[in-house]
């Protein structure tokens, strides 16, 4: 009897090992689908609608620790344990979240390197400012105490001047003022001596006017007696 020919695989044989289905890549290719806003997003309802119950959310999943503060180091290891939860989550999507909890880590890394560099820099620049300014000052009293030693030099200099010439200004107001009242003096002895001689000067002048008047009485006393001696002389030339 022939062997029997083996139909769709079946037959006396071991069977065929099959070849593994090909995964299937994400679609690439772009939809005219409108993606929804990030305020769409946000709105949309479920169950972490803000800061606080995002906060219990992951601390009821065991993705966090409670009372430690939500940094990018911290983040990005909570992202990486999100990928861990299910085995039935799709590969594109544990693909996306690797992807940001890599890019967060990055970002931690740089923004530990640059607080170093700024508290390196703030430190370097400390140092240089201190030793600069404690540099500057020497050099600056230096460079200035010649200065300042010419300065109270003139100072000194300007102050004895200024003494002495107060000391002129106070002998020439002395002199002045012995002047003024030498002069005062003498224009009181003056007056006092001119004051006299208009005194004598009114005592003979009233002396005279007496002499005068005396003079005037005298003479209108012996105006007649004249009259008659004139008039007997004149009588006695007509007799010769």
């Amino acid at each position: 009897m022939p062997p029997v020919k083996p139909i769709n695989g079946i037959g006396t044989g071991p069977p065929k090992a099959h070849s593994p289905t090909p995964t299937q890549a994400p679609n690439t290719r772009r939809t005219t689908r409108t993606p929804n806003s990030i305020e769409d997003i946000i709105a949309a309802p479920h169950d972490v609608m803000d800061t606080d119950s995002a906060e219990k959310f992951l601390t009821s999943k065991l993705l966090c620790l409670e009372d430690q503060s939500f940094t990018l180091a911290h983040l990005s290891s909570i992202l990486f344990h999100i990928t861990q939860m299910s085995a039935a989550t799709p590969v594109p999507v544990v693909s996306a979240i690797r992807a940001v909890a890599f890019i967060l880590k990055k970002h931690t890394a740089c923004e530990i390197a640059e607080a170093a560099a700024k508290t390196l820099a703030t430190s370097l620049s400390t140092a240089l400012t201190n030793s600069i300014s404690a540099r500057l000052v020497d050099h600056t009293i230096a460079a200035l105490a010649p200065q300042v030693a010419n300065i109270h030099a003139a100072s000194e200099a300007l102050a004895k001047t200024a003494q002495q010439a107060e000391d002129t200004l106070t002998t020439t107001l002395d002199k002045a003022e012995r002047l003024h009242r030498y002069a005062k003096d003498e224009r009181t002895e003056q007056e006092g001596n001119i004051s006299i001689a208009a005194e004598r000067i009114e005592e003979s002048a009233d002396a005279l006017f007496a002499t005068v008047t005396d003079c005037q009485n005298a003479i209108k006393l012996l105006t007649p007696s004249l009259d008659t001696t004139q008039e007997r002389l004149n009588h006695l030339s007509t007799q010769f």
